[in-house]
């Protein structure tokens, strides 16, 4: 199973995990209402999701006016894999297998 780990990309600093797959989708944004907020000026509202399609884990950018970067490319959609980390505004999204 993936984990997801939100990074303070300033400091390197775990803010938070996530075990992915208990949930069909997960949003990030700046927004209360998202299932992952960061408060942030560079993060829209609901800047992207990351959604369980079959067996496979996709990442999308929901037209966000910052970006979503994989490798300092910006992605649009993508399947997750192991290791994977984007950069969300101020954040990083860490995609790592948890061994569970």
């Amino acid at each position: 199973m993936l984990e997801l780990q939100v990074i303070n990309a300033r400091t390197g600093n775990m803010v938070k995990a996530f075990a992915l797959g208990d949930t069909d989708e997960l949003i990030v944004g700046r927004d209360e209402g998202c299932d992952i907020c960061i408060k942030a000026s560079s993060i829209s509202r609901e800047h992207c999701s990351i959604e369980q399609v079959g067996q496979d884990i996709l990442l999308r950018d929901l037209q966000s006016s910052g970006g979503t970067f994989l490798e300092n490319e910006q992605v649009d959609e993508i399947r997750i894999e192991d290791g994977m980390e984007f950069t969300v505004g101020p954040a990083i999204l860490r995609f790592i297998d948890s061994g569970i």
